[in-house]
């Protein structure tokens, strides 16, 4: 059984003559650039989907003091082991 499935889309004029132009710059035919096209959307809408649940999840547990001070506590840390003199 082939795990492709045909399909019949109704698109603009306007919209078919943008994707033909793009035939002519490296896509091989229709059918793979509708492809690539639907991929790409599809890969875009899953990392808005994941950004939008980071920041729902953010929203809901913030850091706390502790956990931005932990950080904090750090880079000071780091820092007071560089020498800073001007004169080299």
């Amino acid at each position: 059984m082939s795990r492709l499935a045909r399909i019949t889309i109704t698109v603009p004029k306007d919209l078919l003559e943008a994707a033909e132009e793009r035939l002519g710059k490296g896509e091989p035919s229709r059918s793979a650039l509708i492809r690539r096209i639907i991929e790409t959307a599809l890969r875009e809408a899953e990392q808005r989907e994941k950004v939008e649940q980071y920041i729902r999840e953010y929203r809901e547990h913030p850091q706390t003091e502790d956990e931005v001070g932990w950080g904090d506590a750090i880079a000071i840390d780091a820092l007071k082991e560089i020498r800073w003199d001007a004169s080299r």
